[in-house]
């Protein structure tokens, strides 16, 4: 039976923060996807796990190698292109929020998306107002939902672009097309990997702690978690238990300062961050709306926050303890390095409550 320090030590290194991926699929591929609602803090997200500089970085997410398109929780999150038909089987082929919304306020869910894929089939981008001219005069939540829907279902991604503008395009574009259908088989198929990458990427994890991640309640799991036993492992650990892939324990390389980004997933993959840090600072790196703030880890714990903003052509850097000021040359570095990716040199380092 694994530790809590054990945990800790396997969790953070899976996702490159004791030693950085030099392959950003490879990365993609263990991270599963990483939370979007807006393009800075995602691309920031990305680069700190992955050997790379801010430009390289953004040609990846423009190359069509990944796409932004809504999943868990019905929330924008970054995939690879290749798992697009994964998160169809696994959120589109099931009645969710979207279809209960839609039939409240009488939308004909079906009738509208139809008319969706007609429209992206016929022309490269698609505007937001477009969209919203289709579904019709209703509430930003359900405009929002039926376009989650949308995506889910194989039709549109966002495009790369400012969070203030919108177009899309259709999954015909990227050549290649082929048609999706629901199927029973392959959809479980589907959840089975979902649940197999997860624990490969986030794992030792709960249960609670994937349908967190996820946004998907029991009985949508059931079926593919019974199938999965006899390739699982599981022990209880303060009164909870753990479940991880059979022989899925890496060699544990030593610790390092590393900054996450906002909604960084090795932060949010799970229901309890205080795997992590403690209450009081959990309090302190959420807000009150629950936006996770960037985190500063030393020595496999959070031991304080930072943030960044560009003053003119200065970039400028927030550092703020949870407790005593500790590891400053280390983060200094590690802020260098991030400075760095940008061709920029650190001119201004403050430190808040210490």
């Amino acid at each position: 039976m694994l530790i809590k320090k054990e945990i800790t030590e396997i969790r953070l290194q899976k996702l490159g923060m004791n030693q950085p991926y030099k392959d950003p699929t490879a990365f993609m591929q263990q991270a599963i996807a990483l939370q979007s609602q807006n393009h800075q803090p995602a691309l920031v997200n990305f680069l700190q796990h992955v050997d790379m500089t801010w430009e390289e970085a953004e040609a990846f997410f423009e190359e069509q190698h990944v796409i932004k398109i809504w999943a868990n929780r019905l929330t924008l999150h970054t995939f690879l292109i290749s798992d697009w038909e994964l998160v169809f089987r696994v959120f589109g082929t099931r009645t969710n929020i979207v279809h209960r919304i839609c039939k409240k306020e009488g939308v004909d869910l079906a009738a509208v998306l139809a008319q969706m894929d007609a429209l992206g089939r016929k022309q490269e981008i698609v505007s937001r107002k477009e969209l919203e001219a289709i579904i019709g005069d209703y509430s930003a939540q359900v405009t929002s939902s039926i376009i989650a829907q949308a995506a889910m279902q194989g039709i549109f991604r966002l495009l790369p672009s400012s969070d203030t503008i919108r177009n899309y395009t259709h999954r015909i574009w990227l050549g290649d097309f082929e048609e999706w259908e629901a199927e029973q088989t392959k959809d479980l198929e589907a959840m089975m990997t979902l649940i197999r990458r997860y624990l490969a990427g986030y794992g030792p994890a709960t249960w609670n702690d994937f349908r967190h991640w996820s946004g998907l309640n029991v009985g949508e799991i059931k079926a593919a978690t019974l199938k999965l036993e006899d390739e699982l492992d599981t022990f209880t650990l303060d009164k909870e238990t753990y479940v991880m892939l059979k022989n899925d324990k890496p060699l544990i390389q030593e610790s390092r300062v590393f900054l996450t980004g906002k909604f960084d997933q090795a932060v949010i993959a799970y229901k309890d961050p205080t795997w992590i840090m403690t209450e009081a600072q959990r309090k302190s790196a959420w807000t009150v709306n629950g936006h996770c703030s960037a985190i500063i880890v030393a020595e496999n714990r959070a031991v304080g926050l930072w943030k960044y903003e560009w003053k003119k052509k200065t970039l400028i850097f927030t550092v703020s303890y949870f407790e005593e000021a500790c590891y400053e040359e280390l983060v200094k570095q590690e802020l260098e390095r991030f400075g760095a990716r940008f061709g920029q040199q650190v001119d201004l380092i403050e430190y808040v409550g210490i």
